[in-house]
């Protein structure tokens, strides 16, 4: 190549050079070059009482172009427990876009426990548990707990059966003492006795009790209950202290007083009298008994009675003298059960 040849050469090349760098040289624009993360879009809600928060919503791109766009922050996770309602509805749990509603209880609950908010979504939120006496809240549903309170009932009694069909039947059920006991307090000596009356219309039923002379003292006639006025369990009383020696009621009728010993108690009892109606009676007429409560004097313990175990009643038809201490028995001597068929039994279910 000749001098002037190669000197062309060389000025082409740095026309070329000068070309180019024009050509990548542009004019600065800074909204093009973000230098950080983009921003972000705005925040979530905060969560309120019972109510998750919703979700932030990030922009669909970050401002600059450079960097991941940032979402919004969500919601506070978990709002705070939703409110309790009367008689035990648990509210829901945090509302997210599909929040879950707690169970309902048919008494007090805890309250639900909120929902958590997750990406603006939210789970159901628990039932709870009910308070006592209620079933456990379905988790997003209900489940119903017992409700109601439950009838007063006994577990084991005595069941006292007399066929009354005449104006003189009658049927003593009596609790023996070995040793006297004093209920001659006026204040504190009486006797309870609670029954239910299963079958029973016309007739009465009453307490009373004998000394060691077998003299009788009952329920005065005028405050004998009748047996259709027992509706259910009932307690009657008899305030043995109390009550004047004077018009009680002998084994039958009414007689004048007695002359009982009080502080020389050997028997309590029960009588079932077909008196004083004189038709209509239930045959048989049915008594459960479930307990006799027996208070004698302030320095000594009240004596209770209850039935709860076969062995405390002797089921037997032909007794005709004291049983063991606290034993029902069935007094069935012609002075004191009138009525034929009478029985006494021990039930384990009583109504």
């Amino acid at each position: 190549m000749t001098y002037g040849t190669a000197r062309q050469a060389t000025r082409a090349a740095k026309a070329a050079a000068v070309i180019l760098t024009a050509v990548s040289c542009s004019v600065y624009d800074a909204s093009l070059l973000g230098s950080g993360p983009a921003d972000g879009g705005h925040g979530g809600t905060s969560a309120t009482a019972g109510h998750a928060g919703i979700g932030g919503e990030g922009d669909a791109a970050g401002q600059g172009g450079r960097g991941a766009p940032k979402g919004g922050s969500s919601g506070a996770t978990i709002g705070d427990a939703g409110m309790m309602d009367t008689a035990g509805v648990v509210e829901t749990g945090g509302d997210g876009p599909e929040g879950g509603t707690g169970g309902t209880l048919s008494t007090a609950g805890s309250g639900g426990t909120a929902g958590s908010a997750t990406g603006g979504e939210s789970t159901a939120g628990s039932g709870g548990t009910a308070g006592p006496g209620g079933g456990s809240g379905g988790s997003g549903g209900t489940s119903a707990g017992a409700g109601g309170t439950a009838p007063v009932t006994a577990t084991g009694c005595a069941k006292l059966s007399v066929p009354i069909d005449d104006a003189m039947d009658r049927a003593h059920f009596v609790l023996s003492f070995s040793t006297a006991i004093n209920m001659s307090d006026a204040t504190t000596s009486a006797i309870s006795m609670r029954i239910y009356v299963k079958d029973g219309v016309a007739g009465t039923i009453f307490n009373y009790v004998q000394d060691s002379q077998y003299r009788f003292f009952g329920v005065t006639t005028a405050n004998r209950p009748p047996l259709n006025s027992s509706v259910g369990w009932q307690t009657l009383n008899f305030p043995v202290g109390s009550q004047p020696d004077g018009g009680s009621a002998g084994a039958g009728g009414s007689s004048p007083a007695t002359n009982i010993a009080k502080t020389d108690v050997r028997r309590v009892g029960i009588e079932i009298n077909a008196a004083p109606a004189t038709a209509g009676w239930t045959n048989p007429t049915i008594v459960y008994v479930d307990s006799i409560t027996v208070t004698t004097i302030p320095t000594a313990p009240a004596q209770n009675f209850t039935f709860d175990t076969t062995s405390t009643v002797n089921a037997s038809t032909t007794l005709t003298t004291d049983q063991a201490n606290g034993i029902l028995w069935l007094n069935s001597g012609t002075n004191d059960t009138k009525a034929t068929g009478v029985t006494l039994t021990w039930v384990a279910s009583c109504p």
